[in-house]
C-alpha cells in the first residue's frame, strides 16, 4: 500500500553515532520522517514533544535499556509501532513475559549487516497504520450521514466495533513480521468489503481444523493456512460496486466477480513470500465435476489446499449472516455439503467435516454436539 512520503514519523534510539545514522537513513528511504536519540531520556523527551507512529530502539544488555524506552513510550504514543532491535534472541528474553496490557513489542533479532530488514516490517507496520486511518476517514464521512437514514448509523457503528477488534488483532500478530505481512494483506481484502468481517479468519479457521482432521501433512499447516487466510486477495482487485452490492449480482457483474481468484494469483506471483499459497488463491472456487473456475479442474487434479478452502469457504457463506440473507442452521449447511459432494467438492473431505461437526468452531448454540478431542481443542484455542 503507498503512502505520503513523510506522513508518518519515527523515532530511533540507538547508543551510537553510526548506527543511529544508518538506521535514520533505512528508515528515511521508506518514506518516513525520521528523528533520532542516544539516550532513552533524549527519546522520551522528542517523543513528549512529537509523537512518533513508529518506534524503534536497540536493546544492548546492562547498558541500554531499550525494552525500557519502549515501554515507557506507550504514554507519549500509544498507537505506535514499537520494535525492538536485539543481536540475539537472548538479548530481549524478557519480552516474552510480558502482560498483554503493557502494550506490542515486537523483537527483530538482526546483526548489524541485517539491519535492511528492518525496512520490510516498518513497511508492513506503515499499511496496518494506513489502514487505521483509512477506517477513522471512513467512520468521520459516515458520521455525516447519520441523520439521514438511522439503519445506516446502527450499521456503522457495528463496522466500527467489528474494524477495532479486527485491527487490535492484526496489530498483535505484529511480532513475527512475516505473518503480519500476510495478515496486512488481509486486513486490505476485508478493509473494501465491511460485510465480510471476520470471514477469512473463519475460513482459515475451518480450514486448518479440516486439514487437520483428514491427515493432512503437519509441515504444510502453516502455509494452509496462509492459503485460507488469503484465498480472496483478489477482491482488492474487484469494483465496489460489484463486491458491495447488498443484493444478487447479475450476469455481467458475476463475470467480473470470478475475476478475483486470477486477480489473487497475478498479486501472489509478483510477490515470493505467497508463492506457496496460489493453489488455494487461484482454485478455491474450482468444482468436483469440473464446472468450476478459472481452470475448470475435475476431482482430485485440483490441489488438496484448494479443496480444503473451498469448503471452509462455503460452510461459512451458509453459517453467517449476510445483508441479504440469515445464517443458516448447522444441520441445514452440512445437508447442503452433503448434497452437493461429488459436484462442487470433495466427498471424503465432506464427510469428514460433516460427520465430526467441524461447523461448530464459531457457533456457541451447538456446544453440545461431540467432537473429537483434538477438534475441542482447536476450537478453544481460537
Amino acid at each position: 500500500m503507498a503512502f505520503v512520503k513523510g506522513r508518518f514519523r519515527a523515532l530511533v534510539a540507538h547508543p551510537q553515532v553510526e548506527a543511529l545514522g544508518e538506521l535514520a537513513e533505512l528508515l528515511g528511504s521508506a518514506g518516513l520522517h525520521v528523528e533520532t536519540a542516544r539516550t532513552p531520556l533524549e527519546a522520551l523527551n522528542k517523543l513528549r514533544a512529537h509523537p512518533a507512529h513508529v518506534i524503534v530502539s536497540q536493546q544492548v544488555t546492562g547498558s541500554f535499556d531499550g525494552v525500557g524506552l519502549l515501554e515507557s513510550s506507550i504514554l507519549h504514543a500509544p498507537e505506535a509501532l514499537r520494535i525492538a532491535l536485539v543481536s540475539s534472541p537472548d538479548e530481549a528474553v524478557d519480552l516474552d513475559y510480558r502482560p498483554a496490557h503493557a502494550g506490542t513489542i515486537i523483537r527483530l533479532v538482526a546483526r548489524p549487516s541485517e539491519r535492511s530488514r528492518l525496512v520490510a516490517l516498518v513497511n508492513e507496520g506503515v499499511k496496518l497504520l494506513s489502514l487505521v486511518e483509512e477506517q477513522r476517514e471512513l467512520v468521520r464521512k459516515l458520521s455525516l450521514e447519520q441523520g439521514k437514514l438511522h439503519r445506516r448509523e446502527t450499521l456503522l457503528d457495528t463496522v466500527v466495533k467489528e474494524r477495532t477488534k479486527e485491527l487490535e488483532e492484526s496489530y498483535e500478530k505484529l511480532k513475527v513480521a512475516n505473518r503480519q505481512a500476510l495478515f496486512g494483506l488481509a486486513e486490505a481484502i476485508e478493509a473494501k468489503d465491511p460485510y465480510t468481517k471476520g470471514h477469512c479468519g473463519r475460513v482459515a479457521a475451518y480450514s486448518l481444523v479440516l486439514a487437520k482432521e483428514a491427515g493432512y501433512p503437519a509441515e504444510g499447516l502453516e502455509t494452509l493456512e496462509f492459503g485460507a487466510f488469503l484465498h480472496d486477495i483478489g477482491k482488492i482487485g474487484i469494483k465496489d460496486a460489484v463486491l458491495l452490492k447488498p443484493g444478487p449480482l447479475d450476469d455481467a457483474e458475476w463475470v467480473h466477480m470470478r475475476e478475483h481468484p486470477v486477480k489473487g494469483y497475478d498479486i501472489a506471483m509478483k510477490i515470493a513470500m505467497l508463492h506457496p499459497i496460489m493453489p488455494a488463491v487461484r482454485n478455491h472456487h474450482e468444482r468436483w465435476d469440473g464446472s468450476g473456475y478459472p481452470d475448470k479442474m475435475v476431482a482430485e487434479n485440483i490441489p488438496l489446499v484448494a479443496r480444503i478452502v473451498a469448503i471452509a469457504d462455503a460452510f461459512d457463506a451458509m453459517a453467517t449472516d449476510r445483508p441479504y440473507k440469515r445464517a443458516l442452521p448447522l444441520e441445514e449447511c452440512e445437508a447442503v455439503l452433503r448434497k452437493t459432494a461429488l459436484k462442487m467438492y470433495d466427498p471424503d473431505l465432506v464427510a469428514v467435516f460433516c460427520d465430526r461437526h467441524l461447523g461448530t468452531l464459531y457457533r456457541e448454540d451447538y456446544d453440545d454436539l461431540p467432537l473429537d478431542d483434538d477438534v475441542r481443542a482447536a476450537s478453544s484455542s481460537d
